[in-house]
């Protein structure tokens, strides 16, 4: 096979069902030897010279057909196939022809088809570095170079597909074919069948946030295993925190905590996020409602509690979450900032157990507590249980979307890293990118407690944000910290 050429690579493992319309369209595009390469666990009868089959019933995993596939396909590139997607017309080509144009890029994905005729239109590369992300199920990928990285990992092959595209963006962003190049068959549950009144359903797009409390446990582990290893090839993986000058403890005196409150047209449920503060077993706090704009009577109704001295209404010119914030960090007064989302609740205990928290362990620049959802009205979901994020540490929070809430942070530490983005990300991610810059240089103290009801509904804000715009958002804070982190490795290794 010539170099940078083309072969469909599909794997028939287990039991599986291909149609005739699905042999038509692969065998219909080659046209020289060594351009199909099927592997089954039972014989297989293709009509077709250029063809070639390999029937093993000791085939272990994924992981070892794609790797003696790649093998196989010597310098070619190959194009995963699974049988149920069926390829357009031109499928192999255009591939070929987006990774042959290419030289620097390792990996391409397409635009793909549902049975149904929607299109999926996929966006171009952000760098996003979780499991995640739709990038569809047909792959093409330069089979040598991935050889020449080891190949694809048969210890875990629950992760081969996710292990897979992450060699393939170790050096270069995969290149984004955008046409529909193949049909796949239309899920047997999506978001648009089970209607925007169920919040939690466990997948991609806008309420798919939760996807993670559906995962398996020994999915979990083998992609959390692929990921570190991916960290460590690009040498961002961080050993240990470097070690720092301990944060400042802030200002004596009163009030010891700040809690933060955004708000933006939440008439209907900034009332209840007050009350949760002002109804809690701790009282040296005071409250920063920072509106950003609101048509409706939000700041009327915050100026109903304001008779309380605790209580204060700021005004940020832009509805631009970060702004608004940092509008509440400039004016806060304790030596700890506390957020709360002005549709979501603070538990009774809530700053008592976190203020005593980091009172006790000074080394802490954040504090984070479990939590549990609620419904529109106020009702715990119990059916979800509790979130514990107990995922996090300092590597794994570059997979996952989040550490969880309360969070609680040193004053003198948010302000140390200038507090929240505003340029970059200042309409979404901007705390998730804090949470990752300090726990790059402080400890994140883990408070094993439900102290925040997290609210879903319809008009919650992670849910009306476009999805591309939350990928984009937290690539680029993943993507800003793999930079920080190749820097302080380099730097504690002596190297700068």
């Amino acid at each position: 096979m010539s170099p940078l050429s083309a072969c469909f690579v599909i794997p028939l493992l287990g039991e599986h069902k291909t149609s005739e319309r699905f042999w038509y369209s692969v065998l219909s595009q080659i046209d020289d030897p060594g351009q199909l390469l099927v592997f089954a666990n039972r014989p297989l009868h293709l009509d077709n010279r250029h063809a070639s089959v390999f029937v093993g019933q000791d085939w272990r995993n994924i992981a070892q057909v794609l790797n003696h596939a790649f093998d196989q396909c010597g310098n070619a590139i190959a194009v995963i196939l699974p049988p149920d997607a069926v390829p357009e017309p031109g499928c192999l080509a255009s591939f070929h022809q987006a990774l042959a144009a290419d030289t620097e890029a390792i990996g391409a994905y397409s635009d793909y088809r549902l049975s149904d005729g929607q299109e999926i239109r996929l966006i171009d590369d952000p760098g996003d570095i979780t499991e995640r992300q739709d990038w569809g199920s047909v792959f093409a990928v330069k089979a040598a170079t991935v050889l020449g990285k080891g190949g694809i990992d048969e210890l875990n092959p629950l992760a081969a597909f996710y292990d897979l595209r992450l060699k393939a963006t170790d050096v270069s962003p995969m290149v984004h074919v955008p046409r529909v190049l193949y049909e796949v068959p239309v899920p047997l549950t999506s978001e648009t069948d089970v209607g925007k009144d169920v919040l939690f359903f466990p997948g991609q797009g806008r309420y798919g946030g939760f996807s993670y409390l559906f995962n398996d446990p020994e999915t979990d582990r083998q992609v959390e295993a692929v990921f570190y290893e991916m960290l460590k090839r690009r040498g961002v993986y961080l050993e240990r925190i470097p070690p720092i000058q301990p944060p400042d403890s802030g200002p004596p005196g009163s009030p010891v905590v700040s809690v933060l409150i955004p708000v933006y047209n939440r008439e209907d449920f900034v009332g209840s996020a007050i009350e949760s503060v002002l109804g809690g077993t701790f009282h040296d706090f005071e409250i920063l409602v920072i509106d950003n704009g609101s048509t409706d009577g939000t700041c009327q109704k915050v100026e109903t509690y304001a008779t309380d001295p605790r209580v204060r209404l700021l005004h940020c010119p832009e509805n631009v979450i970060a702004k608004s914030l940092n509008t509440g960090v400039r004016a806060a007064r304790g030596r700890y900032i506390a957020q709360l989302d002005s549709d979501d609740e603070y538990t009774r205990d809530t700053l008592t157990s976190m203020v005593g928290y980091l009172e006790s362990h000074p080394t802490c620049g954040l504090a984070i507590s479990y939590y549990e959802l609620m419904d529109l009205q106020g009702n715990s979901l119990k059916e979800f249980g509790i979130i514990t994020h107990s995922e996090y540490n300092v590597n794994n929070i570059l997979r996952v979307d989040g550490a969880g809430a309360v969070r609680v942070w040193r004053a003198s530490v948010l302000k140390k890293f200038g507090g929240f983005d505003e340029k970059e990300l200042g309409g979404y991610g901007e705390d998730y990118d804090l949470v990752l810059k300090v726990g790059e240089r402080y400890e994140v103290g883990r408070v094993h407690v439900v102290l925040y009801r997290y609210r879903r509904h319809p008009g919650n804000t992670d849910a009306m944000i476009e999805g591309y715009r939350k990928i984009r958002a937290k690539s680029l804070a993943r993507q800003n910290a793999l930079k920080r982190r190749q820097q302080l490795n380099r730097k504690m290794s002596g190297c700068i």
